[in-house]
């Protein structure tokens, strides 16, 4: 078995058809090892372009290339055969991230190479957060061979280069760890690490709310009715809407998020910026509950600590405006209609 580590660059192009919406690729540069102690062989080759005819610009920006550099490119056919032969039938794949093989997949499909769609390909990105950085942020290349302390006298931005990298920071987790997890095992850490991080997010949300309300004075506090439940009030007009404390523009939150025993959502006026409801519950008579809303500007709830309660609370879901509520046409003003209408009111109009 050999373990392929690659790396694509691809164009874009500015869509006006569904062709020119496709990610080309420009250039594929690997790197293999038959074993983890191995030095390793490299592949590169550019890639003439048969979509986009002219580089975009944010291309050139990261790749260091003109269009002329693609005189003597090969077409993707041909590229793309002689490296999946170079690679060998017991290859193992790996790339940096998920962008690479989706890239991959749409141009084998546009040039009809579906036989090479099969290949089961090992998100390296993915191990080293987990592992090494326990996140689940994804880190860019650069960040994780420095991370690792590894040799960086490359350039990156080039196939052939990045795959090398990639190859030696997958050397460096099997020599740490002993071996790369697999994805049942990647799963379970990234289920484990995110049920942490969000318990952290949700203890640090509920002490920093504690301190806001005990310490900071709301711009606006009113009590919100009572009602038979703490999701019938979150719903209500009279938690969602309000003044902005500024101007007479109309405010409605958002979702809710709960953090312990208090809820907190977001709202924004065209001209002042952001506001932020703090609804809190207590328990009325007949079992009911009544609310308190306590609103403030983001200076004093900054969207860090708002961050925190989406990352830690408990999302409820309440994206229908709540609507006004109008009298209906029955009950005792039924009957008056119904004789103005046919004419026995003193005031119908003739």
């Amino acid at each position: 078995m050999s373990y392929v580590f690659f790396d694509l660059e691809w164009n874009q192009g500015y869509p006006r058809s569904e062709a020119e919406k496709i990610d080309e690729i420009i250039q594929i540069g690997a790197y293999r090892l038959h074993d983890w102690q191995d030095s390793g062989d490299a592949f590169s080759a550019w890639v003439k372009p048969g979509i986009h005819k002219k580089l975009h610009h944010q291309v050139k920006k990261l790749v260091p290339l003109e269009q002329a550099d693609f005189k003597h490119a090969k077409p993707f056919r041909r590229v793309a055969g002689e490296f999946f032969r170079w690679c060998g039938q017991d290859a193992r794949f790996f790339t940096w991230g998920t962008c690479d093989a989706r890239v991959l997949d749409t141009n084998l499909c546009w040039y009809g190479m579906e036989e090479y769609l099969d290949l089961e390909i090992y998100d390296l990105q993915r191990a080293f957060d987990l592992l090494v950085l326990e996140t689940v942020n994804q880190t860019s290349l650069e960040a994780a061979v420095t991370a690792l302390g590894l040799d960086a006298e490359l350039p990156y931005h080039d196939a052939g280069n990045d795959a090398r990298y990639t190859a030696l920071i997958g050397r460096e987790l099997v020599r740490r760890f002993g071996r790369l997890p697999g994805e049942e095992e990647l799963d379970r850490l990234e289920a484990q690490l995110r049920e942490q991080l969000r318990l952290q997010a949700m203890e640090a949300a509920d002490r920093d709310i504690h301190t806001l309300l005990e310490v900071e004075h709301p711009v606006m506090a009113r009590k919100c009715g009572a009602f038979a439940s703490e999701a019938e009030g979150l719903k209500s007009r009279s938690a969602r809407i309000y003044h902005c404390p500024s101007c007479d523009n109309l405010l409605c939150g958002g979702n809710w998020y709960q953090v312990g025993i208090h809820y907190v959502s977001r709202s924004r006026c065209a001209e002042h910026g952001r506001y932020f409801g703090v609804m809190s519950f207590h328990e009325e008579r007949f079992e009911r509950v009544q609310g308190t809303l306590r609103v403030y500007p983001e200076d004093l709830l900054p969207d860090d600590l708002f961050r925190l309660c989406r990352q830690g609370g408990k999302r409820i879901e309440v994206n229908q405006m709540p609507r006004k509520r109008h009298r209906s046409g029955s009950g005792r003003f039924k009957g008056f209609r119904r004789k103005k209408a046919a004419g026995e009111g003193k005031n119908v109009r003739q």
